[in-house]
């Protein structure tokens, strides 16, 4: 079963079922034999396969085009009476419309590429561009990927969500997503939605009160679907954990271990590994890494020299101070305090860190730990649970 059949598993309807009533008879409603009571068919211009991934979204560029629906992926049923149907229908062609209109103003007339595709998600508005890539063992096309990344998001959305125990509450922006092939088209773009000057980076974001990155698939530091899939769950759990109430981004105040590890630390559990470095800010080459992304036996073999620093230095880096073995060090701090007490227990330890409490005060409350004694107590966890060799 490829990829794609095997997400289609797991998509849930994220409209409610239509119903529609037929001519009243001496029994009540009587369903129509022709649409089965339904009021509406399936419009079957998108596909048993497209279809499914139609529905699991609110709008999608390439089902609004359709001759047929409009995006509504639906056609009335002309023999019975179905208002009801019929409003719904229109509320669904309206919203594809009136969306899709404010999408090509703002992204395509300004990059002048009427061939971005866009999709809008329960929390999520892509714009994308990327070129066909191959997923696992198929190649899968770019309206098709555009529905996959999606989906992808919302999952690592939902992950975030459960792992620290958050609700819809604690969140107040919707996750505003461009990403693109063509360097212009980000560089294009990337200013207006984000706010900040022209970079040469292949992303950029804006973090805090909104959530926004956009990038292009730069080969060199995202190879292929894997490289690209990590980047986006990297860079999303940035966007994530700033607007995560109170809606505020720590890399810049002397909280880079907190804005990096938890990015890492996703990035390895959705992934396997870690390879994305915010590369605008620690100014390293494209492409390059530290000990292949794979970091627990790195860190155990710093632990064993003597090499960690000293958690009240590297409590005080903002992210772009932030070295290749920092990278690597914040990874497991914010593994050791999430396996050790808990999603829930590190997400009010940031929560009150946003609020401008004291580091050494939010990890005393949270975890009955002191600057001093973190650093004995991150040793002996690693040394128990990382290996010194990689198994297999």
């Amino acid at each position: 079963m490829g990829i794609l059949a095997r997400v289609l598993l797991c998509l849930l309807l994220p409209f409610p079922p239509i119903q529609a009533q037929g001519e009243p008879g001496a029994g009540g409603s009587v369903p129509c034999d022709e649409c089965r009571g339904q009021g509406c068919f399936p419009c079957r211009k998108h596909g048993k396969v497209l279809l499914p991934l139609e529905e699991a979204v609110e709008v999608c560029s390439v089902a609004a085009a359709c001759k047929d629906c409009a995006g509504a992926l639906r056609i009335d049923c002309k023999i019975c009476r179905n208002e009801g149907v019929e409003r719904e229908l229109e509320r669904r062609r309206d919203l594809a419309r009136r969306w899709l209109g404010e999408r090509r103003k703002a992204v395509d007339e300004v990059t002048r590429n009427p061939e971005i595709l866009h999709g809008r998600s329960a929390h999520v508005d892509l714009a994308f561009a990327v070129k066909p890539l191959t997923v696992g063992k198929e190649k899968v096309d770019t309206h098709r990927l555009m529905h996959l990344y999606l989906q992808r998001t919302e999952d690592l959305r939902a992950t975030f969500l459960e792992v620290f125990g958050l609700a819809e509450k604690d969140f107040s922006a919707r996750l505003q997503l461009y990403l693109f092939q063509d360097p212009r088209d980000h560089r294009t773009i990337a200013p207006r939605v984000t706010g900040g000057g022209g970079s040469s980076s292949a992303g950029q974001k804006l973090m805090g009160v909104d959530a926004v990155w956009s990038v292009y698939h730069d080969p060199r530091t995202m190879p292929g679907d894997e490289g690209l899939y990590r980047s986006l769950v990297h860079n999303v759990t940035h966007l994530l954990l700033s607007n995560m109430e109170p809606a505020v981004w720590l890399g810049n105040r002397k909280h880079g271990w907190i804005d990096e590890g938890v990015a890492h630390w996703f990035e390895e559990k959705v992934t396997g590994k870690c390879t994305n470095y915010c590369y605008e800010e620690v100014g390293v080459a494209p492409g390059s890494g530290f000990k292949g992304g794979r970091w627990r036996v790195p860190v155990r073999k710093m632990v064993e020299a003597n090499r960690l620093k000293p958690f009240a230095v590297i409590a005080e880096l903002n992210t772009d101070q932030l070295s290749w073995e920092d990278h690597a060090q914040v990874f497991a701090q914010v593994d050791f305090l999430m396996q050790t007490h808990g999603g829930k227990a590190f997400a009010g330890f940031v929560r009150a860190v946003k609020k401008g409490a004291a580091t050494r005060d939010a990890l005393q409350r949270a975890f009955g730990l002191s600057p001093l004694d973190f650093d004995g107590a991150l040793r002996t966890w690693v040394r128990a649970t990382y290996p010194m060799e990689e198994n297999g």
